[in-house]
């Protein structure tokens, strides 16, 4: 019975594509709940707000702003904190300026650095991914001396920039592992 209700509900949440709430919600209108739900996740108010406007509509039914609002403002009590931004940052997620003026300070800090940890994470995939390609790149040798002195060159150009690109790597390893440590060190303050 559980089995056949979870699929039912997938199945709506499937239908109703990109609906913000469902049908039944809108009927319920428990407008603060939805409301802190929508905070805890860091939705733009105004957008957020709108999309269930539109939801509602479809079945005549106009949401409750001033308790969506006060849901809100709850729910963002609980999004707006250093942890949370941290780990918006470190999935690499942009901030969205939903945070209200003195919760802003201590999510920024938290999300900044997990954004600097995001960003050194993907320059070091990204040098990863250029030095696979170069050593997929290998000139083929050949029997004339004039092919293969440009095939030893492009070789040589090959590996110098294998190496540079290593050295890079080694460099970018480094600056994460100085942000790892800001970052145990932000959590163990916290």
């Amino acid at each position: 019975m559980m089995r056949l209700l979870a699929f039912a509900v997938l199945g709506l949440a499937l239908l109703s594509g990109c609906a913000s709430i469902s049908r039944e919600e809108c009927q319920v209108g428990d407008w603060a709940a939805i409301g802190e739900r929508d905070g805890a996740d860091g939705r733009v108010a105004d957008t957020q707000f709108g999309r269930h406007v539109s939801a509602c509509a479809k079945v005549d039914i106009t949401p409750d702003r001033a308790a969506w609002e006060q849901g809100y403002a709850t729910g963002l009590r609980s999004y707006c904190t250093p942890q949370t931004g941290l780990r918006e940052g470190e999935a690499g997620r942009p901030y969205r300026n939903v945070c209200p003026g003195a919760d802003e300070a201590g999510f920024l800090l938290g999300h900044d650095l997990g954004l600097s940890a995001y960003r050194q994470r993907a320059r070091i995939e990204e040098i990863r991914r250029e030095i696979a390609q170069l050593q997929r790149f290998s000139p083929v040798r050949s029997d004339d001396p004039q092919s293969e002195g440009a095939a030893r060159r492009a070789r040589q150009a090959s590996q110098s920039e294998i190496l540079m690109l290593r050295l890079d790597e080694s460099m970018a390893r480094a600056q994460l592992l100085r942000i790892e440590r800001e970052i145990r060190a932000f959590r163990a303050a916290l």
